[in-house]
């Protein structure tokens, strides 16, 4: 995946809670070799484009920050 944000964070699904219209997904930074650093990042997507991404705990993620927006790109 090819991306132009230059502000992206590469992290760990910890926890996935859907709620009626939003879901809330907490990813843990990792650096370089995947190792967790402690750091977590929290966004808010609708539901069905979290189920649509198949986004649960344990799956690799990209935290994208485009002005003041965070989008998850999984791989």
């Amino acid at each position: 995946m090819e991306i132009s944000a230059k502000n992206q964070i590469r992290g760990e699904v910890t926890s996935v809670i859907h709620g009626t219209s939003y879901s809330q997904v907490a990813v843990e930074q990792t650096d370089a070799d995947q190792n967790p650093t402690g750091s977590f990042i929290h966004a808010a997507i609708p539901v069905d484009i979290c189920k649509k991404m198949e986004l649960k705990k344990g799956i690799h993620v990209t935290c994208i920050f485009p002005a003041a927006t965070v989008i998850l790109a999984k791989h």
